[in-house]
C-alpha cells in the first residue's frame, strides 16, 4: 500500500487515506456477498435463542424446570399446566 509508506503509523491527523485505512464492514451487512448469509443466520439464530432464555428464566422464577432452554418460548407459550412445563409433552 503506497499510502503507508508515506504515513508509516497511519495516524496523520486530518488525512483521509489514514482516516480510511482503519474502515471495515461488518458481514451482515453485505447479505448478499459470501459470508453475509452465514452473518444472517447466525443473527436468526441468535434471536430465537435470546426468546428463549428470557422464557426459560420466567418459568424458573414461577418454580417450574423447562426440560430444556431451546424451545421455552414456545413452552411457556402453549403449556396450560405445570407438568407439561417440564416434560414437554401434550403441548398443542
Amino acid at each position: 500500500m503506497i499510502h503507508r509508506r508515506v504515513h508509516p503509523h497511519l495516524d496523520v491527523e486530518g488525512c483521509f487515506g489514514c482516516k480510511v485505512s482503519g474502515l471495515s464492514i461488518a458481514a451482515s451487512a453485505t447479505p448478499s456477498r459470501r459470508g453475509g448469509s452465514r452473518a444472517a443466520t447466525i443473527n436468526q439464530k441468535d434471536k430465537k435463542l435470546e426468546k428463549d432464555l428470557d422464557a426459560y428464566k420466567r418459568l424458573r422464577t414461577e418454580g417450574l424446570q423447562p426440560k430444556a432452554i431451546d424451545g421455552s418460548a414456545e413452552v411457556e407459550k402453549r403449556a396450560e399446566y405445570a407438568w407439561q412445563v417440564e416434560t414437554g409433552l401434550g403441548i398443542k
